[in-house]
């Protein structure tokens, strides 16, 4: 009840202004760090090029690299040593193969692809038993002067490939009345506003999909699927680490070193950030902000270079991705765009789409781990 002579608040309430922030705060996150996001060395943490078909390929070749395994265990008589499969074409007649503190001469092929026969004990060396997964390397050929070169070797390439994915589409609808009522919080009309949340929603999922996609070609009643990293990356994955450590880390950077790659991405999502932020060692050096307090890691230096953390949401806890910039490009066949539709009735029509897909190179230069907790 009004007392006369003063007035309160809660009596001259009818017609009093709302006191409305004039923005509007998205509930749900938006961060795409793949698609946008930059490393901490500045750089984005994807590279961008143009698609012009919606399958776009690519061709995969590895070099003869003298360097492999034994592929089961040899006594000092053995002639005939079997090295890791798709490997014996790395070494060719005349050549000098160390195992240990061992050199053998290469004098032939064996009965298999994989199968080398030698003679022991070469260069005065002595001949010794050795384990399965012995490393084997080629040290130069011992050709005679004058002598023809063996048989040309040569391996084909890989052609990979990969397809763009529809986005969308995805429609957006206002009538004519709610394009002209005023409103907090927007900048533009209620259109423009429904068009960017649908982009976002858009990129969020393709986000995830650069990340855990599977390659599909589709058909007349299904859509085009494009595959992520973890479809790639299928050498070098690490299926049985829990937690995060120094040990298991570089095992995975030695790994990709050891195949011809060297990461610069280590992507993870919060919860094994606040893990590899808590390791301590003095194997791997961190680089971190001073004067504060906590620990937030932002580069790895490692044997193999230096290693830039990528904190992303949309990664699944059980994940982590290494794998270097310049492996990883994402292809745009159309980029995220607004399309205006026929007007009918009193509304305002358009729609988002977009068409992407991942182009992932030499995935054993890259590493993934799958269970992590």
């Amino acid at each position: 009840m009004a007392i006369p002579g003063s007035f309160q608040t809660f009596d001259l309430n009818v017609g009093t202004k709302l006191d409305v922030e004039d923005a509007i705060w998205l509930i749900d996150p938006f961060d795409v760090p793949l698609q946008g996001g930059m490393g901490a060395e500045g750089w984005s943490a994807l590279a961008n090029d143009t698609a012009t078909e919606v399958k776009f390929e690519w061709l995969d070749e590895k070099l003869l690299t003298p360097k492999t395994t034994l592929n089961g265990a040899i006594v000092t008589a053995t002639t005939n040593i079997v090295v890791a499969a798709g490997t014996g074409i790395s070494f060719q007649t005349g050549d000098v193969m160390q195992i240990g503190a061992e050199q053998v001469y290469v004098s032939g092929y064996g009965t298999t692809a994989d199968n080398l026969t030698v003679t022991r004990a070469f260069n005065s060396t002595t001949a010794t038993g050795y384990a399965s997964g012995a490393t084997v390397i080629g040290v130069g050929s011992a050709l005679p002067e004058g002598s023809d070169p063996p048989n040309a070797r040569a391996v084909d390439r890989t052609d990979r490939y990969n397809y763009t994915q529809i986005l969308g589409p995805t429609a957006v609808q206002v009538s004519g009345t709610e394009q002209v009522v005023q409103k907090y919080g927007l900048v533009g009309t209620e259109f423009d506003h429904q068009i960017a949340n649908r982009t976002k929603e858009q990129a969020i999922q393709f986000e995830q999909a650069l990340i855990n996609g599977i390659p599909s070609a589709g058909s007349a009643t299904v859509g085009r699927t494009t595959g992520g990293m973890a479809y790639w990356i299928s050498t070098n994955v690490d299926s049985t680490t829990t937690t995060l450590t120094d040990a298991t880390i570089l095992a995975q950077v030695q790994a990709c070193f050891d195949a011809g790659g060297r990461p610069n991405r280590f992507m993870v999502n919060f919860q094994q950030f606040v893990t590899i932020s808590a390791i301590n060692s003095t194997d791997i050096r961190y680089q971190q902000e001073t004067n504060v307090r906590g620990q937030v890691i932002r580069f790895y230096d490692t044997p193999a270079g230096r290693i830039s953390v990528v904190l992303n949401r949309w990664v699944l806890p059980s994940q982590a991705f290494l794998f270097s910039r310049e492996q990883a490009t994402i292809m745009t066949l159309r980029p995220f765009q607004m399309e205006m539709l026929a007007k009918t009735g009193d509304s305002t029509k358009g729609q988002v789409v977009a068409e992407k897909g991942l182009k992932f190179r030499l995935q054993t230069h890259a590493a993934r781990f799958a269970a992590l907790q």
